[in-house]
């Protein structure tokens, strides 16, 4: 039998910095489109930046902890990071669709999917790479 371990502090960590760098390119990116004329746009963009980072990193961490361990623990961390990576972008969504001006017509809601796919694409690689034990996925398994 295998021994089932979670993912390692520097696994996660690195996971973190690459999920920050990809954030912090994003809003720079933003930032740079937006002309930084408007300041209710800039809000807009540091709004979605904090939603999507926080919920990205958020979630990373708790599928890093739990990834690796008894099965129902790394189903319910799965369940947990994806509720932690939805819920407060369905929230500020909601949130955002209920004012009249401001945040929703600076374009918040644009701003929120432009941050959260390039996030999600991050994770998505960053626990394809780490793979199913919490270390790096480096070949062969003689597992199944």
């Amino acid at each position: 039998m295998t021994e089932r371990r979670s993912a390692t502090t520097s696994t996660t960590l690195a996971g973190a910095a690459a999920l920050v760098a990809v954030l912090g390119a994003t809003l720079a990116v933003a930032l740079a489109a937006s002309g930084g004329d408007d300041a209710t746009r800039r809000q807009a963009i540091y709004l979605a930046a904090a939603v999507a980072g926080g919920g990205a990193l958020s979630g990373w961490f708790v599928s890093c902890w739990t990834r690796g361990r008894a099965a129902g623990v790394a189903t319910a961390g799965g369940l947990s990071a994806t509720l932690l990576r939805l819920g407060p972008m369905l929230a500020a969504l909601a949130w955002i669709s209920s004012q009249e001006g401001g945040l929703r017509s600076a374009g918040a809601a644009e701003f929120l999917v432009a941050f959260y796919l390039p996030l999600l694409a991050t994770d998505i690689v960053l626990t394809l790479l780490v793979g199913p034990r919490g270390r790096r996925n480096g070949g062969a398994n003689g597992v199944n």
